[in-house]
């Protein structure tokens, strides 16, 4: 496949998706990042280090998908199982060429800084207190509120400086307390100023292009994390890419196509990372209100993939699963004629894959019930008719595909 995508819209899209987590405390790592770069130039740390630190800031947090775990990791800075997610992070980094270089200071980013271990490597062990130390200002801002950080200057600086010698390299205090003493420094942390930030940033050394099948390893690295967020989601998203590729298949379309609906299946529930753990796992029926929020998913799909230049397409086809061919499905309200084949092939991926697996409130569903599930969702006018006849006509591989990863060793969740 020719196309081609940007590693460093990739990565930033990314820290769009691990930001859902916080819910409704957005940039996060990006603030990490921003804390760490301003100390790390007054270090006098080349740009090529900077690039490097930066990336490993917005993904330090990659191994939380539970709002329940990203509470747990503000409220409690000594928490005695937060480095159940480094090691999570550091294991789904490792089998990227590129994004492994920042694996160990993801790995070691709660770890203080005089029990680093001593083969981790100057730069490793640097990065790794870095973030930890933007880590920890950004959790005390977070604790005081964002509406003003330069108001809340004065106790994180002494906070900081407490935690010198032990928890952090004292020259990173050293430096972290001259670029403090810098009002632009707290204003720019505002939320309205931090994606300018970021934006502004060259990030020469991620700006290398990789090609469509590599970014498939990347949209797994995605699937695993989104999946991870509830046990009755392990591997649904998958499931879904897999089945949405065999439908595409029967459905006769190019190989090109092929790969891209398969992404799309992978990455159509990233936006569910900004739900949280008791509505995902609910065994109850959703109030409105609960409703309203699980609805938000589907459209912060969309927002994050369409801005990754190349997955304009898959930005779409994801985001469209719980859109209805007779235009009372959501968030966009589409109708039969703006819903493209890929699109409708993964909204029966999904509907298919989420009824063979279990779910708060039911067991998975027989593969023979599955069938007259989605004749119904055909008279209703919501799934494409010819669609689910594909995927009638050969339940069994149907079946096979759509949950193979729950019981085979390939399974990403």
């Amino acid at each position: 496949m020719s196309l081609r995508i940007d590693l460093k819209s990739a990565i930033l899209a990314l820290s769009d998706a691990l930001d859902l987590v916080g819910v409704n405390d957005f940039q996060h790592g990006k603030r990490v990042a921003m804390i760490a770069r301003e100390t790390a130039i007054n270090m006098g740390l080349p740009e090529r280090r900077l690039d490097r630190l930066v990336c490993g800031c917005l993904l330090h947090d990659l191994g939380v998908s539970s709002t329940a775990v990203q509470r747990r990791l503000r409220k409690q800075a000594d928490w005695e199982d937060r480095h159940i997610h480094c090691e999570t992070g550091y294991r789904l980094l490792q089998p990227f060429t590129h994004l492994s270089l920042v694996s160990r200071a993801v790995r070691y980013h709660h770890t203080p800084w005089v029990d680093l271990p001593a083969d981790l490597g100057e730069t490793d062990a640097l990065d790794s207190n870095l973030i930890l130390l933007g880590d920890r200002v950004d959790g005390m801002l977070l604790q005081r509120g964002l509406d003003n950080p330069l108001f809340n200057r004065p106790g994180i600086v002494e906070a900081i400086v407490g935690l010198a010698g032990r928890e952090l390299l004292p020259e990173a205090v050293e430096a972290f307390v001259a670029v403090a003493s810098r009002e632009a420094f707290w204003i720019a942390l505002a939320p309205r100023h931090v994606q300018s930030y970021l934006n502004d940033l060259p990030l020469s050394e991620w700006r290398m292009t990789i090609d469509f099948p590599m970014f498939g390893h990347v949209a797994r690295l995605v699937s695993t994390i989104v999946d991870a967020k509830s046990h009755f989601t392990a591997a649904h998203s998958l499931g879904v890419a897999q089945l949405a590729r065999h439908l595409g298949q029967r459905s006769g379309l190019t190989a090109d196509s092929l790969a891209k609906v398969e992404v799309a299946g992978l990455m159509h529930d990233v936006g569910k990372l900004c739900v949280p753990d008791e509505i995902i796992d609910k065994r109850a029926r959703l109030t409105p209100l609960e409703f309203s929020v699980m609805e938000r998913h589907s459209f912060e799909t969309y927002q994050i993939l369409r801005h990754v230049p190349g997955l304009e397409q898959v930005a779409e086809w994801a985001a469209f699963h719980h859109e209805a061919l007779n235009g009372q499905g959501y968030p966009f309200r589409r109708s039969a004629a703006r819903l493209s084949t890929e699109a409708r092939i993964v909204a029966v991926a999904d509907v298919f894959q989420a009824l063979a697996q279990e779910r708060p409130y039911r067991g998975p569903q027989p593969v023979d019930v599955i069938g007259g599930i989605l004749g119904e969702f055909v008279k209703r006018g919501v799934l494409d008719g010819d669609l689910v006849a594909l995927a009638c006509e050969d339940l069994d591989g149907s079946w096979r595909a759509a949950t193979l990863p729950l019981s085979g060793d390939g399974g990403g969740g």
